[in-house]
């Protein structure tokens, strides 16, 4: 299969993106290691892939967390080996404007999803380099992160970060032959506050649908297959054309 003998580290693996990703990867033949700080959402999705008859093992662990996210890669080394790809998938969202958002949230953002993914991108990066066979890096962009979005400061801020921190990883990993890139989403069609499918037709997106999880999760494939050998630091905007139509 597309991803025999490697080991796929994908954080955030909820019921939404994140566990679709997972799921992708090891029907691809990946070994998954489910990260999450609800550890019981790590669970159902190792799980799930375990009943698929993929190989999978939990995590729950603080993304923000140094220690944690080093201590994630050894359990990861411990279990399986190595580390070849990491999909930094986890986030929150809070709501809030420059004039109203609470301090708390604007950090908890920016530390969840930007300071995040720069940590288990060090530590997921500094083990394939020592292991000297390249690798794949996915961070989870946002459609938010491309343009200005009232209501969302501190989401659209941290995800605009994610987009240069792609670039920059991509530069430095590039002669380690570790490829980082970004996947950009839109809004997706289950939503998460009610954890139903959301019903009518997107506003925004020209192809006239809501996106699917599995949208998602086929790009990401992608870009850490061997068929993105020469692909890096670069966005994929997988968004029903949402941002084509706002250039």
């Amino acid at each position: 299969m597309l991803l025999d003998n490697k080991v796929a580290i994908v954080t955030g693996t909820g019921p939404n993106i994140g566990g679709e990703i997972a799921r992708t990867l090891a029907a691809n033949g990946a070994k998954l290691v489910c990260l999450d700080s609800r550890v019981e959402m790590a669970e159902t999705t190792a799980r799930q892939i375990a009943d698929a008859g993929g190989q999978a093992i939990a995590l729950g662990a603080d993304i923000t967390s140094p220690v944690d996210m080093q201590r994630m890669v050894e359990q990861a080394v411990d279990a399986f080996g190595q580390v070849n790809i990491l999909v930094n998938n986890a986030g929150i969202s809070p709501n809030g404007s420059l004039v109203d958002i609470q301090i708390e949230d604007w950090l908890a953002t920016l530390n969840v999803i930007l300071t995040g993914t720069f940590l288990c991108s060090r530590f997921a990066a500094k083990q394939m380099i020592a292991q000297g066979t390249g690798g794949a890096i996915v961070n989870i962009a946002s459609t938010s992160g491309h343009r200005g979005r009232a209501g969302a400061i501190a989401y659209s801020t941290a995800k605009g970060g994610v987009l240069q921190l792609t670039r920059c990883m991509a530069m430095e990993l590039a002669p380690h032959q570790i490829r980082v890139n970004s996947v950009t989403p839109n809004a997706s069609g289950l939503s998460l506050a009610t954890g139903k499918s959301r019903e009518g037709t997107p506003p925004q997106a020209p192809i006239g649908r809501w996106g699917r999880t599995a949208d998602q999760a086929q790009a990401v494939l992608f870009l850490v297959s061997p068929n993105a050998d020469f692909v890096t630091g670069t966005d994929l905007a997988v968004d029903g054309g949402v941002l084509a139509r706002m250039h």
